[in-house]
């Protein structure tokens, strides 16, 4: 006995200090897990430029904090917005130049003057510290996925989501922007565990989170609606099938629904709060603002009409909501519906297998290979069936919806979807690993792979394809929207031009024109964004050029059309990255310098100086007499002076030229609107 009993103490030493290891060890891999996520975050950040949407994000947020102006940028709410300009407001920075707060801003004007205000106080000054800010989100996000993890499945689990979270490059392009995808991702696992948690205490305590939860859900993207259904029915579902409580299911129903309906409300509350307690969008009370009827039909009048337009006037009408909030939500009716290019055709607008196709293109290799174990999973372990439901009921109906939407620019948009199905894949991947010893290993190497495939494409993460797809080279093959590039690669452009001391060059940029002058050294040629603009008179391009031109991936057809065929044709002499390609020598454009001349006619139009206008619309028509872009141009540039006949015979040539080709669908529509518009007066 007396020889026992020390033999038994020294196991019971061994196994705490054995368990004290293995929880150093642990600690050790999760730690390191987030330092690598948010290294890789701020390398990301300082190494590409401002993407399309950044400036106008952090032009409002700059705004909200000065003096709660949410009448500029009110097609988003203001949450991340004013976490990205809260560095801003420790410097002093050149505002724009109206009164802050003076009036409802239009969207071309806001993109316009979002670029100056980078330009004016330096893009990196201004950009880095919000990309910084707003990583912090997607740190967030890493963490509520391992805390989620955690707590419904197991610590290896936990820590496999965390790694391939770490590693997945849709989240490492995403997570330092200062755009509202990362934010809303985060908010909705936030507020998916916080009703998981609800429901298993439903305590005061958890009530309070999830309302709190539900706020920044609400104030991350209008489209967190989406998640409203599917948390409803978490609620429904887990009390039908999973409450184990001895009250009756009526009570039972009515206090989970209760508890729901009081999470609404405070999120509703929190909403608010954001937005000062005010209902006008803008703090001067001498100003008229406007109704979100109007603000729809300066977007697509025809959207003014629709049964969702209809119940955004109604809520607006009981005034349950901030006024720049439900403008937001007129913005995304107005807005639901874009051209849409994938695999080289273009499409006049959203398809349903657009989403589906994205994310098989988009996700890593991990993800795909591990999520249809999670699906397994929920099949066959039963007494988990309660977490995989939270899992994966809200991004399956979320994903759904999504198949219905018309607006297919980039999986960015889906981007909410990837925490639950990451959560999913590991729990697949741990499971079938403690099945079969074989599957660790195998385990193991994808998850090796998976990082330093992060690692092999940095910092090009917004052009990523995985590997089954021929990789991000091949991307462009696939994508012409922001899936391949989003304004990020201005400053790869001027790095190249100076490492290889070239001169003369002509770049055909995706981006915000004053801000890729402003980052780069070469001429530009007509850009592929619709807010490209500038209020600067620009030279017109020369229909003939020579030199060095760089491509973005975005000028080749079919979103490029035929305009840059004649420098495709000659093939590339040298790529710069996954989007950009370099050509050089003598090339003949009259179309781009048509597009040019059309740039040029917008703005003098804006000056009103009409005869000017007139001048280079019918220069570009010149140079390219059956593109419906120059006769769109230069019926504006004649209705403008009052032309109506001349206008009226124009748009009329416009539309006939468009000849069903969905690039020019909505030269088509507006044309169409302007012909109504005259033939009304």
């Amino acid at each position: 006995m007396t020889f026992e009993a020390p033999r038994i103490r020294g196991s019971s030493i061994f196994r705490t200090w054995s368990f004290r290891k293995e929880r150093l060890i642990f600690v050790t891999l999760v730690t390191s897990l987030l330092l690598v996520f948010a290294l890789q975050l701020v390398y990301f950040a300082f190494a590409t430029s401002a993407t399309v949407d950044e400036p106008v994000h952090l032009l409002a947020g700059y705004r909200h904090w000065q003096c709660g102006d949410f009448g500029i940028n009110p097609e988003h709410p203001p949450l991340l917005k004013l976490i990205a300009a809260a560095p801003l407001m420790f410097r002093n920075v050149a505002a724009p130049p109206w009164e802050c707060g003076s009036k409802i801003t239009s969207t071309p004007d806001s993109f316009l003057y979002g670029q100056k205000f980078f330009v004016q106080n330096g893009p990196d000054e201004m950009l880095i510290p919000a990309r910084l800010a707003s990583s912090l989100v997607a740190i967030l996000m890493a963490i509520l996925v391992f805390a989620f993890t955690l707590r419904a499945f197991g610590k290896w689990e936990a820590l496999i989501a965390l790694a391939i979270v770490a590693f997945e490059p849709n989240f490492i392009a995403n997570g330092p922007l200062v755009t509202t995808d990362m934010v809303l991702s985060a908010a909705g696992i936030a507020a998916v565990f916080a009703s998981y948690e609800f429901c298993r205490k439903q305590g005061l305590k958890s009530l309070l989170v999830m309302g709190i939860s539900f706020g920044f859900l609400f104030a991350a993207k209008h489209s967190a609606i989406l998640f409203l259904p599917a948390l409803l029915a978490l609620v429904i579902a887990d009390t039908l099938f999973f409450d184990r409580s001895p009250s009756g299911l009526k009570t039972k129903a009515l206090r989970r629904i209760g508890g729901f309906a009081a999470a609404c409300l405070m999120g509703v509350v929190l909403l608010w709060s954001l937005y000062g307690f005010r209902y006008r969008a803008i703090p001067n009370e001498n100003v008229a603002t406007t109704s979100v009827a109007d603000y729809m039909a300066s977007a697509r009048p025809e959207a003014v009409t629709s049964f969702s337009a209809r119940i955004v006037e109604a809520v607006e009408r009981a005034h349950v909501l901030p006024q720049s909030y439900v403008l937001g939500l007129g913005n995304v009716v107005a807005n639901s519906s874009r051209n849409m290019n994938l695999f080289g055709r273009a499409y006049g607008t959203g398809q349903w297998f657009y989403f589906p196709v994205s994310f098989l293109i988009k996700s890593s290799i991990a993800l795909l290979l591990f999520f249809p174990l999670g699906v397994a999973f929920c099949i066959f372990v039963k007494d988990k069936r309660r977490e995989m439901l939270f899992v994966l009921l809200p991004p399956l109906v979320f994903f759904g919806i999504a198949l219905m939407s018309k607006l297919n620019i980039g999986v960015r948009h889906i981007l909410p979807v990837y925490p639950f199905f990451i959560i999913a894949a590991a729990v697949g991947a741990v499971w079938m690993a403690r099945k079969y010893s074989v599957v660790r290993y195998g385990l193991i190497a994808l998850m090796m792979y998976h990082s330093v495939t992060a690692a092999r494409i940095a910092p090009n993460h917004v052009a990523f394809a995985n590997d089954f797809w021929g990789g991000s080279d091949n991307t462009y093959l696939y994508f012409k929207d922001p899936n391949l590039t989003w304004g990020d690669s201005h400053k790869f452009v001027r790095d190249y031009v100076a490492r290889n001391g070239i001169k003369d060059c002509w770049y055909a940029y995706h981006g915000l024109l004053e801000l890729t002058e402003a980052i780069q050294p070469c001429r530009l040629l007509p850009g592929t964004f619709s807010y490209r603009g500038s209020d600067q008179v620009k030279d017109p391009v020369p229909p003939v050029i020579e030199g060095t031109v760089i491509l973005t991936g975005m000028a080749f057809p079919p979103r490029g059309g035929q305009a840059y065929l004649p420098i495709i044709q000659s093939g590339p002499i040298d790529r710069i990255n996954a989007s950009l390609f370099v050509y050089r020598g003598r090339f003949e454009i009259p179309l781009l310098s048509a597009l040019s001349h059309i740039d040029r006619s917008e703005i003098l139009i804006r000056y009103k100086r009409f005869d000017e206008a007139i001048s280079d619309a019918q220069e570009a028509v010149g140079l390219a007499p059956v593109d419906p872009r120059t006769h769109l141009a230069l019926a504006l540039a004649y209705a403008a002076a009052g032309r109506s006949d001349e206008a009226k015979r124009e748009f009329e040539e416009a539309v006939q030229n468009v000849h069903g080709n969905p690039l020019f669908r909505n030269v088509e529509l507006r044309a169409q609107r302007e012909l109504s518009r005259l033939s009304s007066n």
